[in-house]
């Protein structure tokens, strides 16, 4: 079962790669990523998108990149005001 828009293709090949650019999934796993794994969510996407990286698969790697971002982004906003102490 595949989202509307999305390829799919074997993952044995190195140069295949399944992920589109600009994904409307990306925020749902962001999401989704943040409600498994909690205030790891960042850690993992950073590992996913440095193994993408590695594996040469650059679309992959740029999409996991955009999810940290977006993961980080949430957890920012979610994060309690820091206050500043004069010196």
């Amino acid at each position: 079962m595949s989202s509307p828009g999305r390829r799919t293709a074997s993952l044995d090949a190195a140069t295949d790669e399944t992920v589109i650019t600009d994904s409307p999934d990306e925020p749902s796993l962001a999401r989704d990523m943040i409600e498994v794994h909690g205030a790891e969510a960042a850690t993992v996407a950073r590992a996913n998108a440095r193994a993408a990286a590695l594996g040469r698969q650059v679309l992959r790697a740029k999409s996991w990149i955009r999810v940290l971002g977006m993961i980080q982004s949430q957890q920012a906003a979610k994060a309690p005001p820091r206050s500043i102490t004069s010196l």
